[in-house]
């Protein structure tokens, strides 16, 4: 059974809600998309807002990945300049990001497994 089946938006939200509690830092604002159009697989469910970069990024598992994710950063019609602290803030966000990735894989498999 995908994965996706079986989130909601609760649960989706008690999954951040105890990622928030691990204490990662990030400037992101990190939020639960409500999924009413199931005609666009990839609208996402999770949405990330990188502060530094000006841009969102949609997480979502991977159709048939057993309960991987994978991250879509949107594209961006402009140039972004950083200096070495927005730069420095930019790379904390990302790497928040895969911590975040890599959390919802293992709930997912976890939930999966409980099946």
């Amino acid at each position: 059974m995908p994965v996706r089946k079986l989130l909601d938006m609760s649960l989706l939200e008690s999954w951040l809600a105890e990622f928030r509690a691990l204490g990662y830092l990030t400037g992101s604002d990190i939020r639960v998309l409500e999924q009413d159009d199931e005609s666009d697989p990839d609208a996402g469910l999770i949405v990330v807002d990188l502060t530094e970069a000006k841009t969102i990024t949609y997480l979502q598992p991977i159709t048939g990945g057993e309960g991987t994710w994978k991250a879509t950063m949107e594209a961006r019609d402009a140039t972004i300049e950083l200096s070495a602290v927005a730069l420095v803030n930019l790379g904390n966000e990302v790497n928040v990001l895969g911590a975040l990735v890599a959390f919802l894989e293992t709930k997912s498999k976890a939930l999966l497994a409980a099946c």
